[in-house]
Formats: C-alpha cells, structure tokens, sequence
C-alpha cells in the first residue's frame, strides 16, 4: 500500500470513529465519546505520519512524531500541540 493510500484509509476510520464519538456523545455515554474522539485524533495524527513514511507502536511515540514533524514544520498552529501534551 502506498503512503498517500495509507494516509487515506487512515484519514477515512478517523472520520468513522468521529462517527462513533459523536453517536456515544448523543447517547450520553460520555467516557465512550471521549475514547472515541481521543481514537480518532490519534488515527487522524497517524494518517498524517504516513504521508512522511513514519509511525509509532506507542501513542506517545506518534505524539512525539507529530509534534516534531507536523507541528513544528509549521503544517499545524502550535495550538494543536497543547491538545495532545493534555492528552496520555
């Protein structure tokens, strides 16, 4: 699978789990839509990386690869950082 696919697909069950939250916030289980949101950031964070051919097998691992190389190369205001410095 190339990057850019993987980027892609990535990007797409990003958007699926944002589904999953927004449904489980709608239902009031809010410790599911929060796991929910948390998983679709995290997803969407790694489609990101794959477009640079990197990853991470922990989340503070892709935490630290996004900040490094997303954030800091400018392609995010350095406001999205904090959410993910609250975020463990």
């Amino acid at each position: 699978m190339s990057r850019e696919n993987l980027a892609m697909y990535r990007m797409q069950r990003s958007k699926e789990i944002l589904i999953e939250a927004r449904d489980n916030l709608k239902q009031k289980h809010h410790g599911l839509s929060i796991n929910r949101s948390y998983y679709a950031r995290f997803t969407a964070a790694r489609a990101l990386l794959a477009l640079k051919e990197m990853d991470s097998s922990k989340h503070s691992g892709v935490i630290a690869l996004f900040n490094q190389h997303i954030v800091k190369a400018k392609l995010f205001p350095k406001e999205i950082r904090k959410i993910y410095k609250h975020v463990k």
